[in-house]
């Protein structure tokens, strides 16, 4: 049976230290998991690594953990950022488990001229989000920016200092491969573009070519949904830039 992980925002985990759980995580290990005194989970807060914990005391809206050993130090993915415009058909937590999954880092939002999707629910995602982590044996924790305009993204003083991958659908554009391979990353932030339905305007194209350090990919000669982009875009750019190195 696979060990129970689950994420904590407590702060300062170490060896010895008890922590109090309730609400969500609380109904989670005792009715779902049905935990009891003496049984074992492990925890992290994405700052300090995981821990082995042992469930001490268990009362009727809450239960304490103790810490007993350090498990792992923390271990963070490489620093990908995933800018999507939320998508009418693809649930947002559909987006939140693959990408985290995929190894990213952070999750910034963004509304294009053909977005139709114009908000997410914060909460929702954070909370698929650590699901995910739970899952997929991540220790960190993404960072989730708030949703803002594409224009207003694409002129961060701070682009200079990125590296931008668009997926493009134009039939000149070269293969993830030719164009991914010779990319120096260094420590650089990689910023993966996936447009809405209907993918990216003309002129978001024409703004979006203006970037110093942007590297148009084809993701293969049919047109994908945004979904199916995302995934394969991601693990493009984890083959060649990010955590498989």
């Amino acid at each position: 049976m696979r060990k129970i992980r689950l994420f904590i925002e407590e702060k300062n985990l170490h060896q010895a230290s008890q922590i109090k759980i309730s609400d969500n995580n609380f109904e989670y290990l005792t009715r779902v998991m049905r935990q009891k005194i003496a049984d074992k989970i492990l925890v992290f807060n994405g700052i300090d690594g995981e821990f082995a914990a042992e469930i001490i005391a268990i009362e009727k809206k809450f239960l304490n953990l103790e810490i007993k050993e350090k498990t792992s130090a923390l271990k963070k993915v490489s620093n990908i950022t995933l800018a999507f415009s939320p998508v009418k058909n693809v649930g947002i937590d559909f987006v939140a488990t693959k990408a985290v999954e995929l190894g990213v880092a952070s999750f910034q939002p963004i509304l294009t001229m053909r977005t139709i999707v114009d908000k997410i629910n914060p909460d929702r995602f954070k909370s698929n989000v650590k699901e995910a982590l739970e899952q997929c044996e991540r220790n960190d924790f993404p960072q989730i920016f708030e949703i803002k305009k594409l224009d207003k993204f694409l002129a961060d003083p701070n682009n200079s200092e990125k590296i931008f991958i668009l997926c493009d659908e134009s039939k000149e554009v070269r293969k993830a491969s030719e164009v991914l391979s010779k990319i120096s990353v260094s420590e650089k932030e990689i910023v993966v573009l996936i447009g809405p339905e209907g993918g990216f305007a003309p002129e978001e194209f024409s703004k979006m070519r203006q970037l110093k350090n942007l590297h148009a990919i084809s993701l293969g000669p049919r047109i994908l949904r945004a979904d199916t982009a995302m995934i394969a875009a991601l693990t493009l750019v984890q083959e060649f830039l990010g955590d498989f190195k």
